[in-house]
This record gives C-alpha cells, structure tokens and sequence, in this order.
C-alpha cells in the first residue's frame, strides 16, 4: 500500500506539471482579435495612447500557423527523427547523443525560461495591481530603425537567471528538477510559437498522431527505448519514490503528450476570444478581456481525464502506455460535444485562425522597416511640409478666383523632380474668366 500511495502522488505530480505549461502557453497563443485592430486603426488610439501600444508590443512574439496538410506531414518527420535516435543509440552510444542534446537544449532553454519566467512574473504583477513599465530598447541609422526591442524591468532581471540555471543543467549532472523546468518552459514556448489554424487541422493531427504513438510504443521497442535513454528534457519526470535525495525510478511523460494536446487546447481558448469578441461587437476587445472560455474548460478536462485514464491503465498493467491512445479521443470528443450540446458545431468547424493578408503584410512590413522615433519625427516633417504647400496653393486659387480670372500651374513637376513652386507655373486665362 505505501508503495502505491507513492506512485499516485507521482502521477498527480505529472498531471500537474503537465498542465501549466497548457494553461500557460494556450493565454501566451492569443492575440488580440482583428476587430479591435482595425476599431483602433480608425480612432487612432494606438498613436494617442502610448501605453497600450506598448503592451500590444510586449504581447507581440514570432509564430508559426499549422494547416492540415502540415499536420499529415507531423508523423512522417517524427518517425523519422524518432527511427534516427534509435539507430544513434544501438550502433553509436547513448553518451554521444546525450552530449549533443544536452547542449543543444541548453541553448533553448535559456531563451524559454527567460520566455515563460517573464511571462509569469507579468501577469502575477497584474494581478497584484501593479503595471510594469515598458522600457524600449532602439539603434537606428540615420532615420531608420535597425533593431528595437520592448523589455521590462522583471523581464531584464530574468536575464541573467535564465542563463545560469541553463548553464547549470550539464555541470550539476542533469538534476531531475531543472530537467523538469527546462522542459516545461520548452512545452509553454512552443505553444506560444505554435498554432492550429482551424479544428479541422486540430482533430487531422490528434488523429494522425494517434496511430503514430501506438504503431511506435506497441508494435516496437523504439519509443520506449528512446524515452529511458536519452538523458535530456525531453520529458518530464516525477520520482516513484521519496523525491528527496536521489531517486533511481521515474514516471515519466513525453513533451509530445503536452505540445499536442495543448495546441488544440490554446486553439479552443482563440475560439473563445472570438466568441466573444463577434457577440461584443461595440467593445474593445483585446487578450486581456475577462471572457467566457468554455471551449478551453472542456478541453483542459478533456485532457486530466484522457491523462488520468493513462496513468490508471498504465498502473494496471504496470506497461508504458501511449499517452496519446486515451489523450487524442479525449481532447476531441470534449470540444466537439460541447459544440453539439450549444448548437456552435457550425461555428467551430467553420472558424479559422489562419493569418489574414493585413497580418501578413504587418509582419512583411516590419521585417523590411520597423517605425522609430527619428524616422516618424522626420516623417512627420516631410508631411507638414507638403500640408503647408497645399495651403498655399489653395490661397492662390482663392486669389486668382477673386480677380475673375483662374490660374492654373503648369505641371512641369517631370523637370523638377516633384517640386513646384508658385512662381514657376505661368498663368493662362480659361474660356469664360472675363468679368462681368
């Protein structure tokens, strides 16, 4: 009994560490709706309000939208990086491999940690009150802007931690715990990267990837083989026995049974913002609007029963499970049965999330140019400048028109590049501009 007692508290140790970075990473995926966007291009609210352009700033991450055909291709490119980690580890050795991947996930996981620790000690001051100052970090060259990067304070301090835990990984012998945090914050940055574009591509991947995890976890050694040999944090680990000291057995979960299912668990918290969003159609919506989420409720349950029905098979058996084999059912059946109780299951399947072309063309625009102080200052120059010459021209016309007689400027602006002076054009009478 005590030893079973152990493995429960190990399990829920898993279920739990599984689900914060879903809960973490699924609010870092949202965005603020395309209604607000353009509510605030035509008030020009974000040029009048400094402070939340920058925090539509500080949201502002890369990412990568999923189709459905990118989701068919997901097993293909996973069985074969799986098949190449297996042959490394029979012909080659594990330390090799362990060494490479150590290092390589070093590196990541200084720029995920920083990620997911900013984003938490953020929020965790908002929800004490407290609003951190954006701090903007710009170069420029002449009046264009070469680099600009918005930061906090929190997140500035986080630097340095960032970098020495992940430093520490490797020289401290690759500790279960900072194992553990590396991976977790890896899960939360990828799906912040990641996102579905639709529930079509959603339910494509869970069930491509369904097939994928049985074929490779029962039909061959590879999968398990991988998980127990490979030393890096591509895991996450709960000891069966007393977690302190330095426990020999583990449960353990891969970071594909929480990447997976909480991709389609942050698509269906967007879906909830755009609910609510098209049913509020005079308000401003934006990421930080209280809103329903029932879609994202069902799919965070969805997922604790599929992964406690995991663990309980799994004890049964005493057998490594495929996770995805009672997660993939679970995470689809939930949504879709809450869309058919509320009669939205046209709205669910019909609903995108792909990029729109305006979202392209901003993210090209930014990529060529980004706006800084000098160059909207020497802008803003250029466009008083000819305001101030179409005041004049407009006196001259008013002058003309009170002489009875209209002048109108030749255009020679080919010969001057452009530029037209008043005095360069010669006036010349129209046909009924005699006065009476």
């Amino acid at each position: 009994m005590p030893q079973d007692a152990e493995l429960i508290g190990s399990y829920l140790s898993l279920g739990l560490q599984a689900v914060i970075p879903i809960a973490l990473g699924s609010f870092k995926s949202l965005k603020t709706p395309e209604e607000t966007i353009r509510k605030r291009k035509v008030s020009r609210k974000t040029q009048l309000s400094d402070g939340e352009e920058d925090e539509e700033e500080e949201e502002e991450v890369i990412e990568e939208t999923l189709t459905w055909t990118d989701s068919l291709l997901f097993p293909v490119f996973g069985s074969i990086a799986l098949l190449g980690l297996f042959l490394i580890l029979k012909y080659v050795g594990k330390e090799w491999i362990n060494t490479i991947l150590g290092f390589y996930f070093t590196g990541a996981g200084m720029f995920a940690m920083h990620s997911t620790f900013s984003s938490i000690a953020i929020w965790s001051l908002r929800a004490l009150g407290r609003k951190p100052t954006t701090y903007h970090i710009r170069i420029s060259a002449g009046i264009r802007q070469v680099f600009h990067l918005p930061t906090t304070l929190p997140s500035m301090i986080l630097v340095p931690i960032s970098i020495a835990l992940s430093l520490l990984y490797i020289p401290l012998g690759r500790p279960y715990i900072l194992s553990n945090i590396l991976a977790l914050s890896l899960s939360t940055a990828t799906l912040a990267l990641l996102k579905l574009d639709s529930f079509l591509t959603a339910f494509v991947l869970l069930g491509v990837l369904l097939i994928y995890d049985i074929f490779w976890v029962f039909a061959t050694p590879v999968m398990v083989t991988v998980a127990k040999s490979i030393d890096a944090p591509i895991k996450i680990l709960s000891p069966k026995s007393s977690p302190f000291g330095h426990p020999k057995d583990f449960a353990m979960l891969g970071l594909g049974d929480i990447v997976v299912p909480g991709l389609v668990i942050a698509l269906c918290l967007r879906f909830d913002l755009h609910r609510y969003a098209k049913s509020h159609p005079q308000e401003e919506v934006t990421t930080r609007s209280r809103f329903s989420k029932p879609y994202f409720y069902t799919g965070m349950v969805s997922y604790v029963v599929g992964l406690a029905t995991t663990m309980v098979v799994m004890h049964t058996f005493r057998a490594a499970q495929p996770a995805l084999l009672y997660l993939s059912p679970a995470c689809t059946l939930g949504p879709l049965l809450l869309a058919v109780v509320r009669g939205e299951l046209k709205d669910l399947w019909a609903w995108s999330d792909a990029p729109t072309e305006e979202e392209d063309k901003k993210r090209l625009d930014e990529t060529i140019e980004a706006a800084s102080e000098v160059a909207m200052k020497a802008r803003a120059e250029v466009k008083a400048t000819e305001i101030e010459a179409a005041k004049k021209e407009v006196e001259l016309e008013s002058n003309g028109n009170s002489n009875g007689t209209t002048l109108i400027e030749e255009d020679d602006s080919w010969m001057t590049g452009g530029v037209v002076t008043p005095d360069e054009g010669k006036a010349r009478k129209r046909k009924g501009g005699k006065k009476k």
